[in-house]
């Protein structure tokens, strides 16, 4: 039985989750794993090591050092020499006394010596366990095995040139450096000790000093019991159970997802918890990772405040889509929600998965070394796959001067799982850390609440499909609308301009950041306005064929056909100018905005006018300064109010009721 338990945890560790998860005792795992004779020998893998005195040093370390469940938790009286003496079948390189030297030695000594878990941890994971693996890896056929070792890792066992991980097999004391048979395993002998690698993870929980990064990373870590794993003893005297070996696991918050929420409370919370959405303490994973300095996160830190501001009190927003009053937030700490909106921004961009990067020039796929040269540069500025994604989902193209490799500038530094560049500076551009907000209409749907009286729109409000390429001819001259959409925003009556108010939260894919939010500062706040009669031609009205005039050419093909074929386009300017002398448009806009009160504040209203004749952007608002902050907030968002401002009067004079609109941008000023 004690065999059996002891497997359970050497495999845990050699499936790489030591870190993060010690599963329980398995019988599959069990029955793998049973010991398989050898007809050569019948001594044990402990045996042949403590009987040569060339493996003294090896043997003394691993006699007295600890098996270690997970960095906390040593298993009693159970040491590596019990390991190597059971029925657990393994392989182990062994470095002879030549290749541990004497002040290697003593370094694994005092750390055992100084009876710490930590340090009996440090032992296990960077020395014993990355010279250990479970089953036999003998030499036979020539090839290159990857091996993982029970500390999780997996090291290059290359059989043709005689390497673990580039570290040569020695001659041992009999004359055979590999293969050694024992009852329980093999042996091979090392001329030298192989080099241990953190993952990303290791490294910022373990080294030393621990930066601020490591520190925010370690601390969204959450240890659970697992009374199914953990072996039950006795009850006590009040009938409560109680373990005779306790199982624990621990996960990390920012592995699980790109967004965390508890599973009970989550409605409680006004922000998710961002993470990086993939697992950096996953071996079998590569990765690149910006590790900013402390003096780099504390210079980021400091440049994202003032966009970083919070309320005390906002309305919850999410209420409206189901047309009832708002509720409110009330009571925040405004200084929490800064520091935890702050670090989520700084922390959730730093990772890169390397296999899912666009290739290097359309055609080279990314290799670590290749990254290593050229720092993620694509090789192409001109070439639309010349972009970086990194795990939590954001494309970072070039934009200015600015370009992604200037994000990688200084030497990298090898992980075991990938490389990872400790950053003198959150080097972002400014359009990813502080972005424009760009809404399409047609996409955010109108914001609703039981004040409906305010908000009239005509059944006939909808979203339509209007073909750049298609109508060419018109967009090159007239201008293009986002995302080949937009929205007609109908009268509520014969005479009765439309009121909407629209939500202020980025929806557009073709921004830099597609999903931005509105943050303290200022913007300029611009209306996206489209020609009526693009809604015409979007219609299926047939108003094209009086606005394209198209000259044809008859000829006859090779068998004889006769065959027409457009031979040149015109557009009729002045039917077009007619047409938006008729459609003009003439609205008036509000923000609603946080203003830290229990009901949102509006600003002043601005009327705008517009001629109809080409896609227009128009300013409604300048230099808008919106207090609060609203990123990484769930329910909450600022809001535009949008009236129709025609009269009777107005419509005498080519003002017409309804509108079309393609979006709404906040274009960032500071």
């Amino acid at each position: 039985m004690a065999n059996n338990r002891i497997n359970r945890y050497i495999g845990a560790i050699a499936l790489g989750t030591v870190l993060i998860a010690v599963p329980g005792c398995t019988d599959t795992w069990d029955d793998h794993y049973d010991s398989e004779s050898s007809p050569e020998t019948t001594i044990t893998l402990w045996e042949r090591i403590k009987s040569n005195p060339d493996y003294s040093r090896f043997a003394d370390i691993a006699q007295r050092a600890k098996f270690y469940k997970d960095n906390t938790h040593a298993v009693p009286d159970y040491t590596y020499a019990d390991i190597l003496s059971t029925g657990q079948v393994n392989t182990v390189w062994v470095p002879d006394n030549s290749a541990l030297t004497q002040a290697e030695y003593e370094k694994w000594m005092q750390k055992l010596e100084s009876g710490s878990a930590a340090d009996g941890f440090t032992v296990q994971q960077q020395f014993l366990g990355n010279h250990i693996a479970l089953w036999r890896h003998n030499i036979s056929e020539p090839g290159i095995d990857t091996v993982k070792m029970i500390n999780g890792k997996n090291l290059s066992f290359d059989k043709y040139v005689r390497t673990l991980q580039g570290v040569p097999l020695a001659q041992g004391a009999s004359g055979v450096a590999y293969n050694i048979p024992a009852v329980n395993g093999t042996m091979h002998v090392l001329k030298g000790i192989t080099p241990f690698h953190y993952n990303f993870y290791e490294y910022l929980k373990y080294s030393e000093p621990q930066t601020k990064l490591g520190q925010y990373v370690v601390s969204k870590d959450t240890t659970y019991f697992s009374a199914e794993r953990s072996i039950e003893g006795l009850p006590d005297e009040n009938g409560n159970p109680t373990y005779v070996d306790s199982v624990y696991f621990t996960s990390n918050r920012l592995f699980a997802s790109k967004r965390y929420l508890p599973s009970i409370g989550a409605e409680n919370w006004v922000m998710y918890e961002e993470g990086f959405g993939e697992n950096i303490n996953e071996e079998d994973s590569v990765f690149i990772m910006l590790q900013p300095t402390d003096a780099a996160w504390d210079a980021t830190y400091e440049k994202m405040k003032a966009s970083h501001t919070y309320a005390t009190t906002y309305e919850d927003k999410s209420k409206g889509d189901l047309n009832v009053n708002n509720a409110v937030f009330k009571g925040l700490d405004p200084d929490s929600l800064q520091k935890m909106s702050i670090e989520m921004d700084m922390v959730s961009p730093l990772v890169f998965n390397l296999h899912k990067q666009p290739k290097r020039g359309g055609s080279e796929v990314w290799t670590l070394d290749l990254f290593k040269t050229f720092k993620g540069d694509g090789g192409d500025p001109t070439n639309p796959n010349n972009y970086l994604l990194n795990t939590f989902g954001d494309t970072l193209r070039a934009v200015g001067d600015w370009k992604p490799s200037d994000l990688f500038n200084v030497e990298a530094t090898d992980m075991s799982n990938g490389i990872a560049y400790e950053v003198t500076s959150w080097n972002f551009p400014k359009e990813f850390y502080t972005p424009d907000v760009h809404v399409e209409v047609e996409g955010t749907g109108i914001f609703y609440n039981k004040e409906s009286n305010k908000y009239k729109v005509g059944n006939n409000s909808k979203k339509y499909t209007f073909s750049n390429e298609a109508y060419k001819e018109i967009t090159e001259k007239y201008g293009e609308v986002s995302n080949s959409n937009f929205y007609h925003l109908d009268a509520s009556g014969p005479t009765a301009p439309p009121k909407a108010e629209f939500k202020i939260k980025g929806n557009d894919p073709s921004a830099y950041v597609p999903d931005a939010e509105v943050m303290s500062g200022k913007y300029d706040v611009q209306v996206v306005v489209v020609p009526h009669w693009y809604l015409d031609i979007a219609n299926g009205s047939g108003i094209e064929d009086k606005i394209i005039k198209r000259t044809t050419e008859l000829w006859y093909d090779e068998d004889g056909n006769l065959t027409e074929t457009i031979s040149g386009v015109e557009l009729d300017e002045h039917v077009i100018d007619s047409l938006a002398a008729i459609n003009k448009y003439k609205f008036r806009t509000c923000i609603s905005f946080n203003n830290n009160a229990a009901k949102d504040k509006t600003s002043s209203w601005v009327t705008s006018t517009y001629d109809g004749l080409k896609v227009d952007t128009i300013t409604v608002a300048e230099d808008f300064e919106f207090p609060y902050s609203y990123k990484n907030l769930r329910f909450s968002y600022p809001t535009l109010v949008f009236e129709g401002q025609t009269s009777k009067n107005d419509a005498k004079n080519g003002f017409v009721y309804d509108f079309v609109i393609d979006k709404i941008i906040l274009k960032r000023k500071d």
